[in-house]
């Protein structure tokens, strides 16, 4: 059998419980939640470092931030190092990227493109998600000319329609970063403007001075992910369509989570709140590390599965590869779970690596501070450096909203 496809999909600051597959019953994503009913669903992956930035240069090279260049929002990745679209093109894949970037900005000659044969990319968008435009390799800026996740699936198609006729056989890798549901929040189709702030989830861990407020972003912020979903309906629909749905690696996941409002946390630009407060990401909580992340390849994964397997970002380049029956390259740090793609016995990590380390946003004024984590299946625990901020210690079996605080509790010392 031929290399399989690879159509990596992936949100920017969507958390975890924010679609259907897990277990949510008020937002609505139907093609989402197709997509994990015919594949498996890790319901423990993590973003090592919620962050824009270093998600994607952990995702690029399966290396920790601290060693791969990508330490914050300002910072772009070391140039000598492994990358997973170079394997994956030296395999004979045809590779692409489309979306938010955020690892350097246009235009993207080929030496900026890090392994990718063809970008249609922006670093982030400055005239928010209806005006964005992108730079296509060398070419542009050329504006979208609607919302822009519509505007990236079109181009992912069209990707995947001229790889199918000029390709003969030879297998495409392609990333698709959309920058929602990230704020600003009401920027999507008003079609899916549709749930109502009183009836939205909101957990405990949202002070009761903001759960107004809360409510109302967070109606807005399930709009944005049910528009995103037909988005993903929109590409399930044209893998079908092209035959190409069997051999095809399908994985959606998000770059880190979002607050909204839990723990007390806002904006950057929330003057009122306590400066450590002003981030609503990049910290070791729940809301902002715990991702979705799914997986379908109907060739070789059977549907319906859910796995305890803990996933951090530096394992994704390491299980893909092995799924493409590829050497994973000794420079890479993460684990290969393709064992628990595939339904059969291995090793698990029993813990994931956070961190948040570098001086650029959010730290230029102090916000939230640098901290190094832990997270097991049952703990967190997470300690600041030279930072006004106390440890952090949650027992989750006991405490899923992350409420009580254990750490300085003589009684957990030997969890600490």
């Amino acid at each position: 059998m031929s290399r399989p496809n690879i159509l990596f999909v992936f949100a920017d600051q969507l958390r975890y419980s924010a679609v259907g597959c897990s277990h949510n019953a008020v937002v609505r994503t139907p093609h989402l939640d197709r997509l994990a009913a015919e594949g498996i669903i890790f319901d423990q992956a993590f973003s090592g470092y919620p962050l824009c930035t270093p998600y994607r240069g952990a995702l690029l090279t399966g290396r920790y931030a601290h060693q791969n260049g990508a330490l914050d929002n300002e910072y772009m990745l070391w140039r000598d190092q492994i990358t997973l679209p170079q394997v994956l093109k030296e395999a004979g894949y045809h590779t692409g990227f489309i979306g938010k970037w955020h690892l350097g900005y246009g235009p993207y000659p080929e030496e900026k493109r890090y392994g990718f044969d063809y970008m249609a990319a922006y670093n982030i968008a400055r005239g928010g998600y209806w005006k964005n435009q992108y730079h296509e390799n060398e070419r542009g800026p050329i504006p979208f000319g609607c919302w822009s996740p519509a505007g990236e699936v079109s181009l992912v198609i069209r990707f995947m329609e001229e790889h199918q006729r000029q390709n003969d056989g030879a297998p495409f890798a392609v990333v698709l970063a959309w920058e929602p549901p990230h704020w600003p929040y009401n920027q999507f189709p008003e079609e899916f403007n549709t749930y109502d702030p009183a009836s939205v989830d909101v957990p405990p861990n949202v002070p009761v001075q903001m759960e107004a407020f809360a409510r109302k972003e967070i109606a807005l912020y399930y709009g944005c992910v049910t528009a995103l979903d037909a988005q993903m309906g929109c590409l399930l629909a044209a893998l079908d369509r092209l035959g190409l749905a069997e051999k095809t690696i399908v994985v959606f996941t998000s770059d880190h989570g979002d607050h909204l409002s839990s723990h007390g946390f806002g904006k950057p630009w929330d003057q009122w709140l306590h400066h450590t407060k002003r981030c609503s990401k990049a910290s070791p909580y729940e809301e902002a590390i715990h991702v979705p992340f799914l997986l379908r390849y109907p060739a070789k994964v059977r549907p319906g599965q859910r796995t305890r397997a803990l996933l951090n970002t530096v394992d994704i380049m390491p299980t893909l590869l092995s799924l493409c029956e590829l050497a994973i390259p000794g420079t890479v740090r993460g684990m290969d779970l393709s064992h628990a793609v595939l339904g059969q016995e291995g090793p698990w990590a029993d813990s994931v690596y956070l961190q948040n380390e570098a001086i650029g946003w959010p730290n230029r004024t102090k916000w939230l501070g640098f901290w190094r984590g832990v997270r097991t299946e049952r703990w967190v625990y997470a300690r600041w450096r030279n930072h006004e901020v106390d440890p952090l210690l949650f027992d989750r079996e006991n405490d899923p909203h992350e409420m009580r605080n254990l750490a300085g509790n003589k009684e957990y010392s030997d969890v600490e």
